[in-house]
């Protein structure tokens, strides 16, 4: 991971399925700060991994509430039994 693009950091990759993966990314739009949470596919006629419409972008000043969030979905997965490997 790294610098995509000027003022575009990458911060994380998550394989999806076979052709999908999820990617977080630091951006700036119009001089906000922005999180995105977007889905890349790879299309079958090119083979180039481009981002869909599916995803959502957020002020970075939103970021704590929404690991907050994450983490609460996370517990309560794990509480649910949806995780393996939890306890």
């Amino acid at each position: 991971m790294g610098e995509i693009a000027t003022g575009t950091v990458a911060v994380a990759t998550i394989g999806k399925n076979q052709r999908d993966e999820i990617r977080v990314v630091l951006d700036t739009f119009k001089g906000q700060r922005l999180v995105d949470v977007r889905i890349f596919t790879a299309f079958t006629s090119s083979n180039i991994v481009m981002p869909t419409k599916k995803g959502v972008s957020l002020q970075a000043a939103l970021l704590p509430e929404l690991i907050e969030a994450l983490t609460a979905a996370r517990d309560k997965a794990e509480e649910m039994g949806w995780i393996e490997g939890a306890e």
